[in-house]
């Protein structure tokens, strides 16, 4: 639990990094919040201010969320599907407030995007821990002649 917090403490910080570098590299030199977010929050001051916030509550999820993968008797498919609604619970109503996507076609395609990173991340991990367990094979064999 103790681990669980500080990963969701830590995720904050990262994702409210993390959100203020991607929206100042994404700003095509105007503001770096959307339209959207300065209307409902009346002050750049106010929408800056909302928008790491928001970014940090993603990171929470994200970095938070990666506790849920030390359950061993959860299977890495159920444990990273998990994760992944976890981190779109998170983001979605997050994108929609802030206006970083106000059309169904932007939402879909953010979420492709996530679906196609977490399956990349899943597919590593596969491939890592079969690597363990043919390591943790030999190994025996070598030990016990098998």
């Amino acid at each position: 639990m103790k681990n669980a917090l500080f990963r969701t403490f830590f995720g904050f910080i990262l994702g409210m990094a993390v959100g203020n570098v991607i929206a100042a590299l994404s700003a095509d030199g105007g503001a770096i919040v959307s339209p959207t977010l300065l209307e409902r929050t009346g002050s750049l001051s106010a929408a800056l201010l909302t928008q790491t916030l928001c970014s940090g509550l993603i990171g929470a999820a994200g970095m938070g969320g990666t506790a849920l993968y030390e359950l061993e008797h959860w299977s890495l498919l159920v444990t990273d599907a998990v994760h992944f609604a976890l981190v779109m619970a998170a983001f979605v109503p997050i994108a929609l407030y802030l206006g970083w996507t106000s059309t169904p076609s932007e939402l879909m395609a953010l979420s492709a995007c996530m679906l196609a990173a977490h399956l990349a991340i899943f597919l590593v991990m596969c491939a890592y821990y079969r690597a363990q367990v043919s390591l943790i094979n030999e190994l025996q064999a070598q030990c016990f002649g098998t």
